[in-house]
């Protein structure tokens, strides 16, 4: 057997012994505890029932009295009896349901008793009350026999038995209890001894197991280590068996074989070391170029940024300067003049605007007005205005979001810009559901992008071969604005290849975007 599976069993079994430990231990307590509450019931019914007999005799022996001696005092006394009888015939059913809850149905036969012992009280009561009330001593005198009669048959015997044999039966099942708990209590101990004596055998055994199994082929085979450290690489440590310790040491053993083989191929494979440093200067050689080619697209960046306020700069000041040099101007061509300015400005803004965007993004603090929106009526509004002729593919009527409106539109109709200035004429739009959100797709029919394109597509002022070659007009800021946009709602950007030519440029939006990044 394997150690881990011996390990397992002596687990599994030391797991059942505690857990039978507990749970005998749970049923002791429980069973005593059962025990001790019936014992403290039936001393508190016998000591009711002896309240009740008490009271009962009191009373019993003023109506006596009144019949005997006369006269109408004590009325009040016999009052606050009566009412200390039914208070303990109230007490004895309390204890009697309490006795029900614990035990169960057999204890209902004493609601039986009781029931017949309030009922033989409150008889005697009307019968002492029927004879008191007759009034004069003479007339009570001569209703001796009937009083007699009274104390000697239902008292005296009928009322008597009942108290005797109620509390008869409480100190019975009092003394039941006691030798149930005795029995209990012994049998617990027997238990108990077993299984302290199972435990000690299993313990026992255990760690017989331990030694043969694990103690003994460990320090053979930390001998054996000591020797391979040693250098005595021709000993072996030779443990036999299918268990751990025995795979480990076989293991060794082949790993000392092979030592002095490996020895001698030292020197071959300190030359194949020298080709692999020499490689790897190549390849750092490479690293280091590839640094160098990075710093210098940063730097044609910042170039690239210069320009590209540069220019329009250069053209307001140039049409300002145009027209407020020379003689003067028709109003048309000063209002000509302003309007290339304000054209030229409003590029200008709009350049400022999406690196100011980009740039907030990157630094966390992005700003965004949300607003719940239906994004299908979104994307209709905004094809209406910018694109009627682009065929619009749905099958949501209803796409409700959070998000900046102004924003997303400005994602649709970059991508349509994108789409008709490099894909071609057919240019779709579609919306579809996912399970976390929605996805506003572009696709065109143009001549796509590489692989290598798509990697730097989301990078600043990158643009395209057929892009850069054949419009001269753009920024190369387009995918960047999207994707940061897109991003800021908690979203992201995708570009794949279109079905035979093309390009389709998804935007994922969740349905309850996890915004980022917003102020």
């Amino acid at each position: 057997m394997r150690i881990l599976s011996l390990v397992n069993l002596y687990a599994i079994v030391m797991l059942i012994l505690v857990l039978g430990g507990t749970a005998i231990s749970i049923w002791t307590t429980n069973r005593a505890a059962y025990y001790n509450d019936r014992i403290m019931l039936a001393h508190a019914s016998y000591e009711a029932h002896l309240k009740l007999a008490n009271a009962t005799y009191r009373l019993f022996k003023q109506y006596g009295d009144r019949i005997l001696i006369g006269g109408e005092g004590r009325t009040f006394e016999r009052a606050v009896l009566i009412q200390e009888i039914r208070g303990n015939i109230t007490e004895i059913r309390q204890i009697i349901g309490e006795e029900i809850d614990l035990v169960g149905e057999e204890e209902i036969d004493e609601l039986a008793t009781l029931a017949l012992l309030e009922t033989k009280i409150n008889g005697l009561i009307v019968k002492f009350k029927q004879i008191t009330s007759q009034g004069a001593p003479e007339v009570l005198a001569q209703n001796w026999s009937g009083l007699s009669l009274i104390l000697d048959n239902e008292i005296d015997r009928d009322f008597q038995s009942l108290i005797e044999a109620a509390l008869a039966e409480e100190l019975e099942e009092t003394e039941e209890t006691r030798l149930a708990a005795k029995t209990h209590e012994k049998f617990a101990n027997r238990l108990a001894i077993s299984f302290a004596l199972l435990a000690i055998t299993f313990t026992g055994f255990a760690l017989w197991s331990y030694r043969s199994r694990i103690q003994r082929p460990l320090h053979q085979l930390m001998s054996g280590v000591e020797m391979f450290s040693a250098g005595h690489f021709n000993k072996v440590i030779g443990l036999k068996g299918r268990d751990e310790i025995a795979q480990v040491a076989t293991v060794l053993d082949d790993m000392a074989a092979q030592v002095e083989e490996r020895t001698r191929s030292l020197e071959s494979q300190n030359a194949k070391l020298e080709d692999a440093v020499r490689s790897r200067t190549v390849e750092l050689e490479r690293l280091l170029e590839d640094a160098q080619t990075a710093e210098t697209n940063r730097r044609r960046l910042m170039a690239d940024v210069s320009h590209e306020l540069r220019t329009p700069l250069t053209i307001i000041q140039g049409e300002t300067e145009v027209a407020l040099r020379g003689a003067e101007k028709t109003a048309e061509e000063y209002q000509e003049a302003l309007r290339r300015a304000r054209d030229t400005a409003k590029h200008t803004n709009r350049l400022v605007d999406d690196l100011l965007f980009i740039a907030r993004r990157e630094a966390g603090v992005a700003k965004l007005d949300l607003q719940e929106v239906d994004l299908a009526s979104l994307m209709t509004e905004t094809l209406s205005m910018v694109a009627p002729s682009i065929p619009f593919v749905t099958t949501i009527n209803n796409a409700p979001t959070r998000v900046d409106p102004m924003r997303i539109r400005q994602c649709i109709i970059a991508l349509l810009q994108n789409a008709r200035r490099y894909g071609g004429d057919q240019i779709e739009a579609r919306l579809d559901a996912t399970q976390d959100g929605f996805v506003l797709s572009v696709a065109d029919h143009g001549p796509g992008m590489s692989d290598a394109e798509k990697q730097q597509a989301f990078s600043r002022f990158f643009r395209g071969s057929n892009a850069a070659e054949d419009y001269a007009e753009g920024t190369g800021l387009g995918l960047p604005v999207v994707k940061s946009i897109a991003e800021a709602h908690g979203g992201s950007v995708a570009l794949a290849d279109a079905e035979g030519s093309g390009l389709v440029v998804s935007i994922h939006l969740p349905g309850r975007p996890r915004l980022q990044a917003v102020s």
